[in-house]
């Protein structure tokens, strides 16, 4: 679609509404929808939601949908935080940090406390609206101070939205004069707004129309270039972050990228898997599976390689750097895991547990590393099982099992990797034909 800016159309528009309410508003969801659809970039549920707010100030229908459209929000906003492992992880513990205070100590309980009183707003708001009002007053205008400049200073773009809910949404609870929904046409809303935000775990419903708010959990995008990587984050002049599903992460790709840039596309929800993109000549986003996007050129070893560019057979690739897990660094740090970059802002290419740090249970988040390239659990509790956990670690070239109760049975976990190249296994019950049977030749970038 071509750019065009719909700035001063949308401002007229609001204008407009305060000449003529109906009319005006009729306008402005119309410019919404359709700068939209322009481009996905302004897909910000928080003026979707101001909207809603302000027709339910002019009309009884937009009164029971802006009710619901609330209840919805709130319901789900505890509902997604409950079950969300970043939001009772790194989620929590950033904003309890970013405010002040001892993170540590008390990320667990604010995360807690904050999504069971989303979830008992929603409740209330349904059985009890009028109840309701003045918890929606406190709970946004409490969130207002909390990403105001006093505090967090962070995420401004939501600050309207949460002073318009405090005044209107607070009105609209009190003044709803039935908890059971009426007319045929509102059940159905109701059951939209509260049954539509489970199509989020399965890719379905975008997940700022699904009330996942700060859950975290949520697609992340890391293109590699020859020159680098770049993050899909948003924000910039513009000052709103970006809408991240999956649809958008790989259109901005196919927009940016040149052809032969990678696209790892993180999804850390349950039901979908993580996907892997190049670009094409014809700029579209080809699918690869995972060994296709590690294979190649190091972008730190590109610019040495292309100045050999004649002694070539074809232009070399680039080998993609993958998109690194928030939740597995925040967990294998708080379990004191060592883990190595070469650089700032460089991957993390190692990590060592010792006897002290190892747990069976941080294994499952060493997939969030997919650049790993060395691990070390020398004189640690590993058993055999336990290697499985690194089959999707294709970049893995080490790893040390001096000293552990790893067998033959065990490495051929490790079999499928396609540049292991060491293993150490001092002390050990592995045999030199168990390693034979897993170790990988070296081969040259050029063949």
């Amino acid at each position: 679609m071509p750019q065009f800016s719909f700035g001063w159309l949308l401002i007229a528009s609001l204008v407009g509404i305060l000449i003529r309410p109906r009319g005006g508003l009729t306008v402005h969801w119309g410019l919404l929808v359709v700068a939209a659809i322009f481009d996905q970039f302004r897909l910000q549920p928080q003026f979707f939601s101001i909207a809603v707010l302000m027709t339910a100030c002019v009309s009884d229908v937009g009164h029971r949908v802006a009710r619901w459209s609330l209840v919805s929000t709130w319901v789900w906003a505890g509902l997604h935080k409950l079950i969300s492992p970043d939001w009772f992880g790194f989620a929590s513990h950033w904003l309890v940090a970013r405010s002040g205070f001892d993170a540590d100590s008390s990320y667990l309980g604010f995360a807690l406390t904050v999504a069971i009183v989303e979830l008992a707003a929603g409740v209330l708001a349904i059985f009890r609206p009028r109840w309701a009002a003045p918890a929606c007053l406190m709970m946004h205008l409490g969130i207002a101070l909390t990403i105001s400049p006093f505090v967090l200073n962070w995420n401004e773009s939501v600050l309207p939205w949460n002073l318009s809910v405090a005044v209107i949404g607070t009105w609209v609870m009190r003044t709803t004069e039935s908890w059971r929904p009426v007319r045929a046409w509102e059940k159905a809303v109701c059951a939209v707004a509260l049954i539509a935000p489970i199509g989020f775990y399965g890719g379905y419903v975008d997940h700022g129309f699904s009330g996942v708010l700060y859950s975290a959990s949520i697609p992340q995008g890391l293109i590699t270039t020859p020159v680098g990587t770049l993050p899909i984050e948003g924000w910039g002049e513009l000052r709103v972050p970006f809408p991240k599903e999956r649809r958008t992460i790989r259109n901005y790709f196919r927009q940016v990228a040149q052809p032969g840039d990678k696209l790892h596309l993180a999804d850390p929800r349950p039901w979908l898997n993580d996907a892997f993109y190049v670009l094409d000549a014809e700029h579209r986003a080809k699918p690869i599976n995972r060994d296709a996007f590690f294979s190649g050129v190091p972008i730190e070893s590109f610019a040495d390689e292309m100045e050999n560019l004649a002694s070539w057979n074809h232009p070399p690739d680039i080998s993609g750097v993958g998109y690194e897990s928030r939740r597995s660094k925040f967990e294998l740090q708080k379990a004191g895991v060592r883990m190595l970059r070469h650089g700032e802002n460089q991957p993390i290419f190692a990590v060592e547990f010792t006897t002290e740090t190892f747990d069976p249970a941080l294994l499952s988040y060493l997939e969030g590393l997919p650049n790993l390239m060395q691990i070390q659990f020398a004189g640690t509790r590993i058993q055999d099982d336990d290697l499985s956990a690194l089959k999707n670690l294709r970049l893995l070239t080490g790893i040390g099992l001096d000293q552990t109760q790893v067998t033959d049975q065990g490495i051929k976990h490790l079999s499928e990797l396609p540049f292991l190249q060491y293993i150490g296994c001092e002390e050990t019950a592995i045999t030199p034909e168990g390693l034979a049977a897993v170790i990988k030749p070296i081969v040259p970038f050029d063949e």
